[in-house]
């Protein structure tokens, strides 16, 4: 039987020996480095949790970020319905013509139908944006339809052109009195009953002053 010395010891053993006799070290030290690289210590399996856990983390935290960044759905609507809404298949047969836009705007107007006479009124002043009067008439289809902000911006627009504009300063009365904007109310309703003490709407003006305890 062939022979061979142990790595350990330099002692002759039989060459299928695993382990050597006297000293009990193994007989090959290539195989022992094998199993060791196999086996990872202490310190290596806490540096693969380690790096696992860190995985967990970032991947956590990317998760979350993503779920941040997602857009919420949207809201149900809670604004009441516009006012004023029939006659809106009208509008695919609505005339083009300036004159004839105002017209319909007017009688839209006058029936209530607030929609149909500011659409009319838009396209007019798209048309030519220049008179004060039909641009006063489009804030009061805009308030007529709920939309008081809207109103009170074309009113305003009115107003830094002819600042004397009769029913613009009445009308932002309304609009602000009908906010609850006690000090903007008061303050148009003034102006028209200085601009026009004799008016149309010159008794409504002193009743709304009135109830503001002005």
């Amino acid at each position: 039987m062939s022979r061979k010395n142990c790595p350990s010891c330099n002692k002759s053993q039989p060459s299928d020996a695993r382990f050597c006799p006297d000293c009990g070290a193994p007989m090959s030290k290539k195989k022992a480095a094998v199993a060791g690289a196999a086996k990872p210590s202490k310190s290596s399996m806490r540096d693969t949790l380690v790096i696992v856990a860190a995985i967990v983390v970032v991947g956590g935290g990317f998760l979350l970020y993503k779920s941040s960044q997602t857009p919420p759905p949207p809201p149900v609507a809670q604004d009441p319905p516009h006012q004023g809404m029939e006659g809106m298949e009208a509008l695919a047969d609505m005339p083009t013509d300036y004159g004839s836009l105002i017209a319909v705007g007017n009688q839209t107007m006058d029936q209530g139908n607030f929609a149909v006479a500011a659409e009319s009124y838009r396209r007019a002043l798209a048309i030519n944006g220049e008179s004060p009067d039909l641009r006063t008439d489009y804030g009061a289809c805009l308030h007529g339809m709920g939309l008081p902000h809207r109103a009170i911006e074309e009113f305003h627009t009115v107003i830094d052109e002819h600042p004397e504009h009769r029913i613009a300063n009445y009308n932002l009365g309304i609009v602000y009195f009908s906010q609850n904007v006690a000090d903007s109310a008061r303050f148009y309703f003034e102006k028209y009953l200085t601009v026009d003490p004799n008016g149309g709407a010159a008794a409504q003006a002193k009743s709304y002053l009135e109830k503001l305890g002005g």
